[in-house]
Protein backbone atom coordinates (compact mmCIF):
# COMPACT_ATOMS: atom_id res chain seq x y z
CA UNK A 1 0.00 0.00 0.00
CA UNK A 2 1.38 3.43 -0.92
CA UNK A 3 0.00 4.92 2.31
CA UNK A 4 -1.93 3.91 5.39
CA UNK A 5 -5.54 3.05 4.65
CA UNK A 6 -8.21 5.17 6.26
CA UNK A 7 -11.63 3.55 6.52
CA UNK A 8 -14.78 5.57 6.91
CA UNK A 9 -16.81 4.48 9.99
CA UNK A 10 -20.10 2.71 9.30
CA UNK A 11 -21.99 5.36 11.26
CA UNK A 12 -20.96 8.96 11.78
CA UNK A 13 -22.69 11.05 14.43
CA UNK A 14 -20.09 13.70 15.15
CA UNK A 15 -17.08 15.15 13.38
CA UNK A 16 -13.71 16.42 14.54
CA UNK A 17 -12.97 20.05 13.80
CA UNK A 18 -10.92 19.19 10.70
CA UNK A 19 -13.18 16.42 9.36
CA UNK A 20 -15.48 16.79 6.35
CA UNK A 21 -18.51 14.57 5.72
CA UNK A 22 -18.61 13.57 2.00
CA UNK A 23 -22.02 12.47 0.79
CA UNK A 24 -23.96 11.77 -2.38
CA UNK A 25 -26.98 13.87 -3.25
CA UNK A 26 -29.61 14.64 -5.85
CA UNK A 27 -28.62 16.63 -8.91
CA UNK A 28 -31.19 19.26 -7.83
CA UNK A 29 -29.44 19.75 -4.49
CA UNK A 30 -32.58 18.91 -2.53
CA UNK A 31 -31.30 17.02 0.47
CA UNK A 32 -34.48 15.19 1.39
CA UNK A 33 -33.21 11.74 2.43
CA UNK A 34 -30.29 9.47 3.27
CA UNK A 35 -26.83 10.84 3.94
CA UNK A 36 -27.70 14.15 2.27
CA UNK A 37 -30.53 14.80 4.73
CA UNK A 38 -28.25 13.83 7.64
CA UNK A 39 -25.64 16.30 6.34
CA UNK A 40 -28.36 18.96 6.04
CA UNK A 41 -29.42 18.49 9.68
CA UNK A 42 -26.02 18.00 11.31
CA UNK A 43 -23.07 19.09 9.14
CA UNK A 44 -24.08 22.33 7.45
CA UNK A 45 -25.26 21.07 4.06
CA UNK A 46 -27.22 23.74 2.15
CA UNK A 47 -30.58 22.98 0.57
CA UNK A 48 -30.35 23.57 -3.18
CA UNK A 49 -26.53 23.31 -3.43
CA UNK A 50 -25.84 20.26 -5.54
CA UNK A 51 -22.05 20.02 -5.35
CA UNK A 52 -18.99 21.07 -3.42
CA UNK A 53 -18.11 22.22 0.07
CA UNK A 54 -21.00 23.33 2.27
CA UNK A 55 -20.39 23.76 5.98
CA UNK A 56 -18.58 20.72 7.37
CA UNK A 57 -19.67 18.56 4.45
CA UNK A 58 -18.98 18.06 0.77
CA UNK A 59 -21.69 17.06 -1.75
CA UNK A 60 -21.23 14.92 -4.87
CA UNK A 61 -24.32 14.62 -7.14
CA UNK A 62 -25.08 10.96 -7.93
CA UNK A 63 -28.70 10.81 -9.07
CA UNK A 64 -31.26 12.77 -11.05
CA UNK A 65 -31.14 14.90 -14.17
CA UNK A 66 -28.44 13.76 -16.58
CA UNK A 67 -26.09 12.16 -14.07
CA UNK A 68 -24.25 9.32 -15.80
CA UNK A 69 -20.87 7.69 -15.40
CA UNK A 70 -19.03 10.52 -17.08
CA UNK A 71 -20.67 13.19 -14.92
CA UNK A 72 -20.12 11.16 -11.75
CA UNK A 73 -16.46 10.59 -12.61
CA UNK A 74 -15.98 14.30 -13.28
CA UNK A 75 -17.50 15.23 -9.91
CA UNK A 76 -15.26 12.71 -8.12
CA UNK A 77 -12.20 14.10 -9.91
CA UNK A 78 -13.23 17.59 -8.79
CA UNK A 79 -13.53 16.36 -5.23
CA UNK A 80 -10.12 14.66 -5.44
CA UNK A 81 -8.50 17.93 -6.51
CA UNK A 82 -10.24 19.76 -3.66
CA UNK A 83 -9.06 17.21 -1.09
CA UNK A 84 -5.56 17.35 -2.50
CA UNK A 85 -5.46 21.12 -2.18
CA UNK A 86 -6.68 21.00 1.45
CA UNK A 87 -4.28 18.66 3.27
CA UNK A 88 -5.24 20.24 6.60
CA UNK A 89 -8.69 18.64 6.32
CA UNK A 90 -9.66 14.97 6.55
CA UNK A 91 -12.50 13.80 4.31
CA UNK A 92 -14.80 10.95 5.32
CA UNK A 93 -16.30 9.54 2.13
CA UNK A 94 -19.58 7.66 2.53
CA UNK A 95 -20.70 4.98 0.00
CA UNK A 96 -21.93 7.74 -2.31
CA UNK A 97 -24.39 6.70 -5.00
CA UNK A 98 -24.60 3.11 -3.74
CA UNK A 99 -27.80 3.63 -1.74
CA UNK A 100 -30.55 5.76 -3.20
CA UNK A 101 -28.38 6.45 -6.24
CA UNK A 102 -28.59 2.77 -7.16
CA UNK A 103 -24.98 2.72 -8.41
CA UNK A 104 -23.15 -0.62 -7.84
CA UNK A 105 -19.97 -0.48 -5.79
CA UNK A 106 -18.09 -2.12 -8.67
CA UNK A 107 -18.66 1.04 -10.76
CA UNK A 108 -18.28 3.79 -8.16
CA UNK A 109 -15.27 2.47 -6.20
CA UNK A 110 -12.80 2.38 -9.14
CA UNK A 111 -13.55 6.07 -9.72
CA UNK A 112 -11.92 6.73 -6.34
CA UNK A 113 -8.62 5.03 -7.24
CA UNK A 114 -6.74 8.32 -7.46
CA UNK A 115 -8.52 9.59 -4.34
CA UNK A 116 -7.46 6.50 -2.38
CA UNK A 117 -3.82 7.58 -2.68
CA UNK A 118 -4.43 10.74 -0.68
CA UNK A 119 -3.50 10.44 3.03
CA UNK A 120 -6.30 12.80 4.13
CA UNK A 121 -9.20 10.77 2.67
CA UNK A 122 -11.09 7.86 4.24
CA UNK A 123 -13.09 5.47 2.08
CA UNK A 124 -15.77 2.90 2.99
CA UNK A 125 -14.53 -0.67 3.51
CA UNK A 126 -16.50 -1.90 0.49
CA UNK A 127 -14.70 0.65 -1.70
CA UNK A 128 -11.31 -0.61 -0.48
CA UNK A 129 -12.39 -4.22 -1.14
CA UNK A 130 -13.37 -3.34 -4.70
CA UNK A 131 -10.16 -1.43 -5.29
CA UNK A 132 -8.20 -4.49 -4.10
CA UNK A 133 -10.05 -6.61 -6.68
CA UNK A 134 -9.03 -4.16 -9.36
CA UNK A 135 -5.40 -4.35 -8.26
CA UNK A 136 -5.48 -8.14 -8.38
CA UNK A 137 -7.05 -8.12 -11.84
CA UNK A 138 -4.52 -5.55 -13.04
CA UNK A 139 -1.66 -7.57 -11.54
CA UNK A 140 -2.89 -10.73 -13.25
CA UNK A 141 -3.29 -8.87 -16.53
CA UNK A 142 0.24 -7.49 -16.31
CA UNK A 143 1.64 -10.91 -15.46
CA UNK A 144 -0.18 -12.48 -18.40
CA UNK A 145 0.99 -9.70 -20.72
CA UNK A 146 4.60 -10.13 -19.63
CA UNK A 147 4.33 -13.90 -19.92
CA UNK A 148 2.93 -13.64 -23.44
CA UNK A 149 5.66 -11.15 -24.36
CA UNK A 150 8.47 -13.49 -23.30
CA UNK A 151 6.79 -16.51 -24.86
CA UNK A 152 6.45 -14.67 -28.18
CA UNK A 153 10.05 -13.49 -27.89
CA UNK A 154 11.23 -17.01 -27.20
CA UNK A 155 9.02 -18.39 -29.98
CA UNK A 156 10.35 -15.83 -32.41
CA UNK A 157 13.90 -16.55 -31.30
CA UNK A 158 13.37 -20.26 -31.93
CA UNK A 159 12.11 -19.45 -35.42
CA UNK A 160 15.15 -17.31 -36.20
CA UNK A 161 17.48 -19.95 -34.77
CA UNK A 162 15.84 -22.57 -36.98
CA UNK A 163 16.33 -20.41 -40.09
CA UNK A 164 19.98 -19.88 -39.19
CA UNK A 165 20.28 -23.65 -38.76
CA UNK A 166 18.63 -24.21 -42.15
CA UNK A 167 21.06 -21.79 -43.75
CA UNK A 168 24.19 -23.65 -42.59
CA UNK A 169 22.90 -27.16 -43.38
CA UNK A 170 24.13 -29.07 -46.39
CA UNK A 171 21.74 -29.14 -49.35
CA UNK A 172 20.79 -32.79 -48.69
CA UNK A 173 20.23 -32.27 -44.95
CA UNK A 174 18.21 -29.17 -45.73
CA UNK A 175 16.06 -31.20 -48.13
CA UNK A 176 15.36 -33.84 -45.47
CA UNK A 177 14.42 -31.16 -42.98
CA UNK A 178 12.06 -29.44 -45.40
CA UNK A 179 10.35 -32.57 -46.68
CA UNK A 180 10.15 -34.52 -43.44
CA UNK A 181 9.27 -31.71 -41.05
CA UNK A 182 8.02 -28.60 -42.76
CA UNK A 183 6.07 -29.34 -45.91
CA UNK A 184 3.84 -31.78 -44.06
CA UNK A 185 3.26 -29.58 -41.03
CA UNK A 186 3.50 -25.94 -42.05
CA UNK A 187 1.58 -23.76 -44.41
CA UNK A 188 3.62 -23.00 -47.49
CA UNK A 189 3.37 -21.80 -51.05
CA UNK A 190 4.67 -24.24 -53.66
CA UNK A 191 5.18 -23.74 -57.39
CA UNK A 192 6.35 -26.44 -59.78
CA UNK A 193 9.26 -25.41 -61.98
CA UNK A 194 9.35 -28.52 -64.15
CA UNK A 195 11.96 -31.27 -64.34
CA UNK A 196 11.25 -32.26 -60.70
CA UNK A 197 12.20 -28.80 -59.48
CA UNK A 198 10.05 -26.85 -57.07
CA UNK A 199 9.94 -23.38 -55.56
CA UNK A 200 8.77 -23.27 -51.92
CA UNK A 201 8.03 -20.39 -49.60
CA UNK A 202 7.06 -21.07 -46.00
CA UNK A 203 4.75 -19.01 -43.81
CA UNK A 204 6.29 -19.55 -40.41
CA UNK A 205 4.19 -18.51 -37.40
CA UNK A 206 7.29 -18.09 -35.28
CA UNK A 207 8.55 -15.16 -37.33
CA UNK A 208 7.00 -12.53 -39.52
CA UNK A 209 9.39 -13.04 -42.42
CA UNK A 210 9.70 -16.38 -44.18
CA UNK A 211 12.44 -17.99 -46.24
CA UNK A 212 12.25 -19.21 -49.85
CA UNK A 213 13.85 -22.36 -51.25
CA UNK A 214 14.43 -24.20 -54.52
CA UNK A 215 14.07 -27.96 -54.15
CA UNK A 216 15.53 -30.60 -56.45
CA UNK A 217 13.49 -33.78 -56.00
CA UNK A 218 15.78 -35.84 -58.23
CA UNK A 219 18.95 -35.33 -56.21
CA UNK A 220 17.00 -34.64 -52.99
CA UNK A 221 18.66 -31.29 -52.38
CA UNK A 222 17.32 -27.93 -51.28
CA UNK A 223 18.82 -24.44 -51.58
CA UNK A 224 17.82 -21.32 -49.66
CA UNK A 225 17.26 -18.51 -52.13
CA UNK A 226 15.94 -15.76 -49.85
CA UNK A 227 16.45 -15.65 -46.09
CA UNK A 228 14.12 -14.13 -43.51
CA UNK A 229 15.82 -10.73 -43.93
CA UNK A 230 14.93 -10.64 -47.65
CA UNK A 231 18.50 -11.17 -48.77
CA UNK A 232 19.44 -13.35 -51.74
CA UNK A 233 21.77 -15.51 -49.70
CA UNK A 234 22.64 -17.99 -52.49
CA UNK A 235 24.35 -15.41 -54.71
CA UNK A 236 28.12 -15.21 -54.33
CA UNK A 237 30.45 -12.45 -55.53
CA UNK A 238 31.70 -14.60 -58.38
CA UNK A 239 28.11 -15.01 -59.60
CA UNK A 240 27.84 -11.33 -60.52
CA UNK A 241 29.29 -9.65 -63.59
CA UNK A 242 30.45 -6.54 -61.72
CA UNK A 243 31.65 -4.76 -64.83
CA UNK A 244 28.07 -4.60 -66.09
CA UNK A 245 26.92 -2.54 -63.08
CA UNK A 246 29.81 -0.10 -62.78
CA UNK A 247 27.74 2.74 -64.25
CA UNK A 248 24.71 2.16 -62.05
CA UNK A 249 23.74 4.69 -59.33
CA UNK A 250 25.49 4.17 -56.01
CA UNK A 251 22.25 3.38 -54.18
CA UNK A 252 21.29 0.74 -56.73
CA UNK A 253 24.78 -0.76 -56.74
CA UNK A 254 24.67 -1.02 -52.96
CA UNK A 255 21.56 -3.22 -53.21
CA UNK A 256 23.58 -5.67 -55.28
CA UNK A 257 26.46 -5.60 -52.79
CA UNK A 258 24.25 -6.41 -49.81
CA UNK A 259 22.05 -8.80 -51.88
CA UNK A 260 18.88 -6.88 -51.03
CA UNK A 261 15.72 -8.34 -52.53
CA UNK A 262 13.73 -5.17 -52.33
CA UNK A 263 11.76 -5.46 -55.55
CA UNK A 264 10.90 -8.32 -57.91
CA UNK A 265 12.80 -11.58 -57.89
CA UNK A 266 11.72 -14.57 -59.95
CA UNK A 267 12.78 -17.92 -61.41
CA UNK A 268 11.52 -19.27 -64.71
CA UNK A 269 10.68 -22.90 -65.32
CA UNK A 270 13.59 -25.23 -65.99
CA UNK A 271 14.31 -26.36 -69.53
CA UNK A 272 17.12 -28.82 -70.20
CA UNK A 273 18.38 -28.35 -66.64
CA UNK A 274 18.60 -24.55 -66.85
CA UNK A 275 16.41 -21.68 -65.70
CA UNK A 276 16.63 -17.92 -66.03
CA UNK A 277 16.39 -15.76 -62.93
CA UNK A 278 15.50 -12.08 -62.83
CA UNK A 279 16.48 -9.80 -59.96
CA UNK A 280 15.02 -6.30 -60.08
CA UNK A 281 17.32 -3.85 -58.31
CA UNK A 282 15.67 -0.56 -59.18
CA UNK A 283 12.04 0.50 -59.57
CA UNK A 284 10.42 2.37 -62.40
CA UNK A 285 10.25 5.89 -61.00
CA UNK A 286 7.19 6.82 -63.04
CA UNK A 287 5.13 3.91 -61.72
CA UNK A 288 5.93 1.30 -59.13
CA UNK A 289 2.95 -0.07 -57.24
CA UNK A 290 4.76 -0.54 -53.93
CA UNK A 291 5.81 3.10 -53.96
CA UNK A 292 2.47 4.35 -55.18
CA UNK A 293 0.04 2.38 -53.02
CA UNK A 294 2.15 1.79 -49.91
CA UNK A 295 3.34 5.38 -49.48
CA UNK A 296 6.91 4.55 -50.41
CA UNK A 297 9.49 7.07 -51.53
CA UNK A 298 8.83 8.24 -55.07
CA UNK A 299 12.04 8.31 -57.08
CA UNK A 300 13.10 8.96 -60.63
CA UNK A 301 15.05 5.69 -60.79
CA UNK A 302 14.68 3.71 -63.99
CA UNK A 303 13.81 0.05 -64.17
CA UNK A 304 17.04 -1.94 -63.77
CA UNK A 305 17.32 -5.70 -63.42
CA UNK A 306 20.00 -8.36 -63.35
CA UNK A 307 19.55 -11.48 -65.45
CA UNK A 308 21.33 -14.81 -65.00
CA UNK A 309 20.99 -18.55 -65.59
CA UNK A 310 21.20 -21.31 -62.97
CA UNK A 311 21.25 -25.09 -63.17
CA UNK A 312 19.29 -27.59 -61.08
CA UNK A 313 21.92 -27.36 -58.31
CA UNK A 314 21.35 -23.60 -58.04
CA UNK A 315 24.78 -22.91 -59.57
CA UNK A 316 25.22 -20.05 -62.00
CA UNK A 317 26.11 -21.07 -65.52
CA UNK A 318 25.70 -17.49 -66.65
CA UNK A 319 26.54 -14.66 -64.30
CA UNK A 320 24.04 -12.06 -63.22
CA UNK A 321 24.45 -9.00 -65.39
CA UNK A 322 22.55 -5.79 -65.94
CA UNK A 323 20.39 -5.88 -69.03
CA UNK A 324 19.63 -2.81 -71.06
CA UNK A 325 16.28 -1.25 -70.00
CA UNK A 326 15.43 -0.83 -73.67
CA UNK A 327 14.93 -4.58 -74.01
CA UNK A 328 11.34 -5.66 -74.32
CA UNK A 329 9.77 -6.92 -71.08
CA UNK A 330 7.06 -9.55 -71.05
CA UNK A 331 5.31 -11.83 -68.59
CA UNK A 332 5.94 -15.57 -68.43
CA UNK A 333 4.82 -18.37 -66.18
CA UNK A 334 7.14 -19.22 -63.35
CA UNK A 335 7.77 -18.30 -59.76
CA UNK A 336 6.66 -14.93 -58.44
CA UNK A 337 7.81 -13.21 -55.29
CA UNK A 338 5.64 -12.66 -52.23
CA UNK A 339 4.55 -9.18 -53.27
CA UNK A 340 3.67 -9.72 -56.91
CA UNK A 341 1.79 -12.96 -56.76
CA UNK A 342 0.46 -13.14 -60.27
CA UNK A 343 3.37 -12.04 -62.45
CA UNK A 344 6.96 -12.92 -63.10
CA UNK A 345 8.88 -10.37 -65.12
CA UNK A 346 11.22 -11.92 -67.68
CA UNK A 347 13.05 -10.79 -70.74
CA UNK A 348 11.64 -11.93 -74.08
CA UNK A 349 13.82 -13.17 -76.89
CA UNK A 350 16.84 -13.45 -74.63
Amino acid sequence: MPNERHITPRWIETLQENEIFVFGCRNSGRHFDGASNFALNHFGAIMGQREGRQGQSYAIPTIGGHIGRSELRTSIETFTQYAKSHPELHFLVTPIGCGGGLWPVSIVAPMFRATSKLPNVSLPQEFWDELDKGKIVELKRNMITQFEFYIKKLYKGVGKLHLWYMKILSSKSRYKNLIACQIAKRQCERVTLGENMEWIRFFDRKITKAATYIVNHVYKTAYMLIDNHYHLCFIKDEDIAWDSITDLPKEVKNRVIIRERRYDFGVQCFENGLAKILWQISPDGSYHYLDKYYCGKQTDEKYIALLGVIDTHCRFVEKLHAVSPEKKIGVRAGVHDDRLREKLLAWENY
